[in-house]
């Protein structure tokens, strides 16, 4: 398998804010969008899938300061399609701001949008039509030395796990255009200190996207192939997160040409290296609006896709090195000498006691 540089975006430096708006909710994570800091705007994003836990809305506000938008609870979200309305989203009491879809699931060839309801307004998103075939899909990993930048601005070397995709571009009436992306899963055990009772802290799992920064795209009219081998699609640091069973789940997302150019635009501000020479970044419009006032801004898309997935895991025993890290198990040391997440495995970020159904 080739190897490749990973490359870490820079930090734009052009006086904005960090959005999250979700690159797909086949990552419940988000990706880190720049936007100018313009407080109490709606963020609409996410997606309606083929896959039932996929179909996820997140409403968001923006903040007027440098900090991530504040996520926006009691909205009622609805699923239509060209009849009027056919489902609901609730809101998931372990992350607010996050709607699930009920008991419908996206039909590729359908034709769907949503309409979300808050603060005595009332929101759209443009109808998409679900592509008919995501392809098929497996992923591959590999283990390397990366050079990267840290959180303060230093340049290091350190281990990495690459992940490949080897896809089938779509055969269907439209043109495909395709999207890849990570979610990894993985479980945090807080420390167990001796108590007269026997008490075993709960472990809490956490559900992210593996590689926020990076957008891999395919638009498949430029594309001559029916195949794509060993495509980079990620990247992680081998860290803690290894320590116990490590999940990646990669999703290739059949797509409309509307999402596309809209995350393709996503692709182009993640990517800026934010030299005083570049041009400031502009806001990426997305495709929801305020039914009776169009001239309101409104971040996010709401997009409808086809997707298909391949999962596996890695132990810690299946690195081929030896990983040196601070463990959370009890040997007598004083208790300021563990990290938060040993003591609080709850203070880790994306973190909760919720166990992925497949986990």
């Amino acid at each position: 398998m080739p190897k490749y540089k990973n490359s870490i975006a820079q930090i734009i430096k052009s006086g904005i804010t960090m959005l999250w708006v979700l690159l797909c909710v086949n990552c419940i994570t988000p990706v880190d969008i720049p936007v100018e800091n313009v407080g109490g705007r709606l963020v609409v994003s996410g997606q309606i899938s083929n896959i039932p836990d996929q179909n996820i809305i997140y409403l968001q506000l923006t903040a007027d300061t440098e900090r991530l938008p504040y996520p926006l609870s009691g909205a009622a979200v609805l699923l239509m399609d060209d009849t009027g309305q056919i489902g609901n989203y609730e809101e998931d009491p372990s992350t607010p701001g996050a709607y699930r879809l009920q008991d419908v699931t996206g039909i590729p060839g359908n034709t769907y949008h949503i309409k979300v309801l808050t603060q005595g307004k009332s929101y759209e998103s443009l109808p998409e039509k679900m592509p008919t075939n995501p392809g098929e899909l497996s992923t591959g990993f590999e283990f390397e030395q990366q050079e990267y930048t840290d959180a303060e601005g230093i340049v290091v070397t350190d281990r990495f796990i690459n992940i490949y995709s080897n896809s089938t571009v779509p055969q269907q009436e439209e043109d495909p255009y395709l999207r890849w992306s990570i979610e990894e899963a993985f479980l945090l055990s807080p420390t167990d200190f001796p108590d007269p009772f026997g008490y075993v802290p709960p472990p809490c799992f956490i559900v992210q996207n593996a590689d926020p920064q990076r957008v891999t795209l395919l638009d498949g009219t430029k594309f001559q192939s029916a195949s794509i081998e060993n495509l980079l699609i990620g990247s992680r640091l081998v860290d803690w997160t290894f320590l116990e069973r490590h999940y990646f789940t990669t999703y290739q997302t059949s797509m409309t040409r509307e999402a596309y150019d809209y995350w393709n635009k996503v692709r182009i501000l993640v990517n800026q290296v934010g030299s005083i020479f570049d041009t400031p970044p502009a806001k990426v419009k997305g495709n929801v609006f305020n039914i009776n006032n169009p001239g309101e801004v409104v971040s996010g898309y709401v997009e409808v896709v086809n997707q298909t997935y391949d999962r596996f895991y890695v132990l810690r025993q299946h690195l081929p090195f030896n990983l040196v890290v601070i463990e959370c198990t009890y040997d007598g040391r004083n208790l300021d000498e563990y990290p938060g997440r040993c003591l609080d495995c709850l203070s880790a970020r994306n973190s909760s006691h919720q166990r992925p159904s497949w986990f």
